[in-house]
C-alpha cells in the first residue's frame, strides 16, 4: 500500500469521515485531499505533518507502513470527541467550550488538588 492509499485508508476505514470532514480537519480543499488520495498529486511535508498532529497518526506508518497507525500516547476516546467536534457548528463549538470550562470549574470545586 501507498502513502496515498494509506491516508484513504485512515480516513474512510479507521476514522470514519468524508473527504469533506478529513480535509477540513487539516485546512485543506476537499478536492485536494481527493487529488492526494487518488495519487494524482504528491502529499507535501505540510499536508503529512497536519494530517499526523491532527488525528495522532504515526508518520513512519503513513509514508512506509511502519506500525503501530497511532502514536503512542493516543486515546481513542480522544479521536471520537474530535470527529465529533469536526461536526458542530461554530456556534455550538463556541457552547460546548463554555460548557466544557463549567465542567472543569466544577472538578476543581470537587478536588481543589486537581489542576
Amino acid at each position: 500500500m501507498e502513502a496515498h492509499e494509506r491516508i484513504r485508508y485512515l480516513r474512510k476505514k479507521v476514522l470514519h469521515l468524508t473527504l469533506e470532514e478529513f480535509s477540513a480537519r487539516i485546512n485543506m480543499s476537499r478536492s485536494n485531499l481527493g487529488n492526494i488520495e487518488t495519487g494524482r498529486i504528491g502529499l507535501t511535508e505540510r499536508v503529512l505533518s497536519d494530517i499526523c498532529r491532527t488525528f495522532n497518526i504515526n508518520q513512519a506508518w503513513i509514508t512506509n507502513g511502519t506500525e503501530p497507525m497511532f502514536e503512542e500516547e493516543s486515546n481513542l476516546l480522544d479521536l471520537q470527541i474530535s470527529k465529533l467536534y469536526s461536526l458542530l457548528t461554530e456556534d455550538n463549538k463556541k457552547y460546548l467550550c463554555g460548557y466544557i470550562q463549567r465542567l472543569l470549574d466544577e472538578q476543581k470545586k470537587s478536588d481543589p488538588n486537581e489542576n
